[in-house]
């Protein structure tokens, strides 16, 4: 799998946070899969509404919004959606295929919060989902944030596993996920080491 990640310098990591980041982007070139993360600007609105319409019909008890709400949308309600945080786009034979986002925790800036984290079926397994999270991680450590938290449906033991090798682990803080009754659980990292 050949990866490109594309963002921003790493201008607040150390270089052994780097090395660090550079062998876990090695690790995801070594199969045959090419896809590319990029960070999403105004002008994908109709990409980002694509995809978490595709997330929500493909696993809508893994998120707190419903099919219906994120139609819902305006396209002005997709470009507030892509700031004041960041989202990456996964593209993977020049088609988008997977996202995330990512958001500062508004009483605590040394939290980043990960989100609506979705990859298509048929890259699942495949790094696609470590290279989003990697790319979050990333931004967070530029950000100057410490850690990165997220909040997964308990039963989803494939994406907790995904989390897990990314360096997550679990607090013992759990929620419900209003719309379906499930029980979430909370997730964190610190931002320079998730990926170990």
């Amino acid at each position: 799998m050949v990866f490109e990640l594309v963002s921003a310098p790493l201008q607040r990591e150390s270089h052994e946070n780097q090395r660090s980041l550079l062998q876990g982007i090695a690790k995801l070139m070594e199969s045959d899969m090419r896809f590319e993360v990029r960070r999403a600007v105004v002008g994908d609105e109709p990409v980002l509404r694509a995809l978490r319409l595709q997330a929500l019909t493909d696993s809508p008890k893994a998120f707190s919004s419903t099919y219906e709400r994120e139609f819902a949308r305006t396209t002005e309600d997709w470009r507030r959606w892509l700031a004041p945080g960041v989202t990456f786009l996964l593209e993977a034979g020049g088609e988008p295929r997977g996202l995330v986002a990512g958001s500062r925790d508004p009483h605590d800036f040394s939290v980043v919060h990960l989100m609506a984290m979705w990859v298509h079926p048929d890259l699942r397994g495949r790094g696609a989902a470590h290279a989003l999270v990697l790319s979050v991680r990333t931004w967070a450590a530029e950000v100057g944030a410490k850690q990165v938290r997220l909040n997964v449906v308990e039963s989803n033991g494939r994406a907790r596993r995904c989390y897990e090798r990314a360096g997550f682990r679990a607090t013992g803080h759990q929620g419900v996920v209003e719309k379906t009754g499930d029980v979430e659980i909370e997730m964190i990292c610190d931002a320079s080491n998730c990926d170990k």
